[in-house]
């Protein structure tokens, strides 16, 4: 293998956030949701009956005391207002909120149970939802989607402060009656639409900063004199209440990557030394990775435990005629089994024959996994019976570092798998695109040696769908992998429009930081480029990168460790970029 898998992980991981304090705090006020993307646009009706909306990915829970679940997020704080004349907070409505993207339009959907659907007395606020997103520019836009209408049973109203950049539409389950308090309703679903290229976007950005607010105002009737007088108020709010604070809307998941076309002589040895995958269209399946479409993690509800080794995996695509490669790549430090149960790190493939979704009973299966748990074996390569004969082969490769099912030697240093899937044998030709899901097991420190219940971490990651099972996930998902004449997608395929101008330096993000941080720079031209560490004293912690780098988007992950791996303590610190050409010193911020 030419390098290392944690060096050629750095060279590719672009757009993670590794988020660790999503997990620390039991899966409540997350710093960013990955938003999936829907398979055709949202009929905006209100009634949340798209398949898309079903799904099973990661939402928002606006409630009083919710205890979340493995893709259930609580959210950041509330307010609660409660009259004399009630004394309680009679209504704890629970308000889901679900967000999807299909391109540029960004879908957000409400799900209410609330028994009082009113306008707060006679002021602008009602029950629904008050948002901001940050344009392009960096500035804030309102849009509003509530029930702030007088008289009787009025229709939710949609505002927005730039005109053309969305609407918005509600249900009214029956027997809900808005401004009604002779009556109990049954609560309220609604849709909206930001058109995310009004507000300045193009498809190149894959962050967006939102404030997310629900009111609840209860036993209300619209009227003048309400507001302190009678009822409940209840405000939850994800970010800030009012802006300020923000969260991070990811758009990720594209539904299609391009398989390169190779005549390159394959070896199926799992080290990905072939020159062609350097070239290759990939996914980087990770949390918070805008190229994959979801996980979880959850140690089911055990709140002892971090999930402290958030993994990921770089997933690429070749094909030569009809025979698909699949190599991945993972940073992950702990290469096990899980050893209560049969699952492991590594490589979950569901496949589909051409034009046939298969049924429950006909999933077909192709493992490429760490399943034996005996300490230094390699994976285990597995096909389900529903698999044709001769359907698939794979292996793996372990650098030197990393010593599998055991804790005892420290750190590991990743791993790498190869997959040659026989597409043919499933009826598909060269050109066409295979239909296929993939999920990667990050299991963590729970080899036998290792395990203990607070401690272990068990998280998959996926683009496609975790499960191919209805009784799970109600409507499971495809991605498509198409068989292309294309022999790269890399930097030698971008047009000289798309390259950048001018060399350029980008903050780190996060920032501030823990454990890791990425570091982005574009380069004009082709050139020796240097980036360094250095502490508040000027001393060199560390030499990240000292070679020649093509012209284009780079980027680079500091793990918060010096040149000799151990780690560095909490503090301010300067990252330099320096070419012959150009030179450029920033400050970030460790926080441990």
């Amino acid at each position: 293998m030419s390098c290392s898998c944690k060096t050629v992980i750095v060279t590719v991981l672009l757009f993670i956030f590794m988020g660790g304090l999503v997990y620390a705090n039991g899966h409540s006020d997350p710093l960013f949701l990955q938003i999936q993307s829907a398979e055709s646009p949202i009929t905006l009706d209100g009634k949340l009956d798209e398949t898309d909306w079903q799904r099973r990915f990661d939402h928002l829970y606006f409630r009083a005391n919710f205890k979340p679940s493995d893709v259930e997020y609580g959210v950041t704080q509330m307010d609660l207002l409660v009259h004399s004349e009630t004394g309680v907070y009679l209504d704890t409505t629970t308000t889901i909120v679900r967000i999807l993207h299909y391109g540029m339009d960004l879908y957000i959907s409400l799900q209410s149970d609330d028994k009082y659907v009113n306008k707060w007395g006679m002021s602008w606020e009602g029950d629904g939802l008050f948002m901001k997103v940050t344009d392009a520019d960096g500035i804030d836009r309102e849009f509003k989607l509530y029930f702030n209408a007088t008289g009787t049973d009025p229709d939710i109203v949609y505002e927005e402060h730039v005109a053309g950049s969305g609407e918005g539409v509600a249900y009214k389950m029956p027997g809900t009656i808005v401004n009604d308090t002779s009556q109990v309703d049954s609560g309220y679903t609604a849709e909206m639409v930001i058109h995310l290229d009004v507000l300045g976007y193009t498809e190149e950005d894959t962050e967006i900063q939102v404030i997310m607010n629900i009111f609840d105002p209860d036993g209300q009737t619209g009227n003048a004199g309400e507001e302190w007088n009678i009822g409940s108020y209840h405000k939850t709010w994800w970010g800030s209440e009012w802006g300020g604070e923000y969260r991070i809307l990811k758009l990720a998941d594209p539904p299609h990557k391009i398989a390169i076309k190779t005549e390159e002589t394959f070896t199926l040895d799992g080290q990905l030394s072939e020159a062609f995958w350097q070239d290759a269209d990939h996914v980087v399946v990770a949390r918070g990775s805008h190229l994959s479409t979801g996980g979880y993690y959850m140690q089911w509800g055990d709140t002892l435990n971090e999930y402290e080794d958030q993994s990921a995996a770089v997933v690429k695509f070749a094909h030569n005629g009809t025979d698909l490669y699949i190599g991945v790549e993972s940073n992950d430090s702990s290469v096990c089994k899980w050893s209560p149960g049969w699952e492991a790190d590594g490589l979950f493939l569901w496949m589909t024959f051409k034009d046939l979704i298969p049924g429950p009973a006909e999933r077909l299966e192709i493992k490429n996994m760490y399943f034996s748990g005996t300490e230094g074996d390699g994976s285990v390569f597995e096909l389900n019976a529903n698999v044709p004969t001769g359907g698939a082969e794979g292996t793996s490769f372990e650098p030197p570092g990393t010593v599998t099912h055991t804790e005892t030697n420290g750190a590991d240093e990743g791993y790498s798998l190869e997959v040659v899937v026989h597409t043919d044998l499933f009826g598909y030709s060269d050109g066409d695109t295979v239909m296929l899901s993939v999920c990667i097991w990050d299991l963590d420190y729970a080899s036998v040696d290792a395990f203990d219940q607070h401690g272990s971490d068990y998280a998959p990651n996926w683009w496609g769908t975790q499960w191919v099972d209805p009784t799970f996930e109600k409507y499971y998902m495809y991605r498509g992998v198409v068989l292309s004449d294309q022999t790269s997608v890399g930097i030698e395929d971008i047009g000289p429009a798309e390259l950048p101008t001018t060399f350029s330096l980008a903050q780190n993000y996060p920032n501030p930081f823990n454990p890791s941080t990425t570091i982005e720079y574009t380069l004009p031209i082709a050139t020796h480029i240097k980036i360094e560490i250095f502490d508040v004293l000027g001393k060199k912690v560390a030499n990240l990168v000292d070679l020649d780098q093509k012209a284009g988007l780079h980027s680079i992950i500091w793990n918060g460790r010096d040149e000799y791996g151990n780690s560095v303590g909490s503090g301010v610190y300067f990252y330099k970029v320096s070419t012959p050409e150009y030179a450029q010193i920033m400050k970030m911020i460790l926080i441990k």
